[in-house]
């Protein structure tokens, strides 16, 4: 099918093939922007980030479970020192008159040291438990720091990069608009219906064989037919459907 607008080579031709190299250009340009390395480094650093700061969240619930057991033992200890105290003064302060009862007492607080010298040795424990987390969390708060610092010049390098991408694509969609507000309406709406198909290559040329869109050698009739169109003249290629001009 030949376009209805029938045009020159002078008209539209070098028009429309600057949108389609501009549009290439802008395509390549927001992909650079998606994919830059900067970008890249601060989602690395931030990934990091996160996991150390889950490391030293897990370590610190640790290290407070320990603590509030240490601190239930310090208080039982507390508990088991003052009823030995009460049955000390108990037992020597002349109160007991039965010696039944003497031993009772001295049974009690013999039970009562035996469980102060267990908790005393699991309070040693769980100080031992500590103080190695306590090392690994400020380690980690160090790495967090040093990362920390690394991610604000990493998102500096990033708004950088940005700048000038975004610098050169301002440039291309200037000559973008430019080149098409040269072309012919009607050409750049059949173009802009046919970008989703075919990206860089909606409009080729004819090389005087093919059309320069088509993957295999095309049937010898619509090569004579494209042959027999006028230079300049915009058409539709009947085997690949790209927007064909000699």
């Amino acid at each position: 099918m030949v376009l209805t607008a029938v045009l020159t080579y002078d008209d539209s031709v070098e028009f429309i093939f600057a949108v389609q190299e501009e549009d290439t250009v802008l395509r390549q340009l927001h992909h650079r922007r998606e994919n830059l390395p900067e970008g890249e480094n601060v989602n690395r650093i931030e990934a990091e980030l996160a996991e150390l700061s889950n490391a030293k969240q897990l370590l610190s619930v640790q290290q407070l479970e320990i603590l509030q057991r240490q601190k239930r033992c310090e208080q039982e200890v507390g508990a088991v020192e003052s009823r030995i105290s009460e049955l000390d003064g108990k037992l020597y302060g002349g109160m007991i008159t039965s010696p039944k009862e003497a031993t009772s007492l001295e049974t009690e607080i013999r039970h009562l040291k035996e469980r102060q010298d267990e908790l005393e040795e699991k309070i040693l424990e769980l100080m031992e438990e500590v103080e190695p987390q306590e090392k690994e969390i400020i380690s980690i708060s160090g790495r967090i720091a040093t990362r920390e610092t690394e991610l604000i010049t990493a998102r500096d390098e990033l708004l950088v990069a940005e700048s000038e991408i975004e610098e050169t694509l301002n440039a291309a969609v200037k000559r973008r608009e430019l080149a098409a507000n040269e072309t012919d309406s009607e050409l750049l709406k059949r173009y802009e219906s046919l970008r989703g198909a075919f990206g860089s290559s909606v409009v080729v040329k004819f090389d005087g064989n093919n059309c320069k869109g088509c993957p295999s050698t095309m049937p010898a009739m619509e090569s004579d037919r494209l042959k027999n169109t006028p230079e300049g003249v915009f058409s539709d290629c009947t085997e690949c459907g790209r927007m064909v001009v000699r």
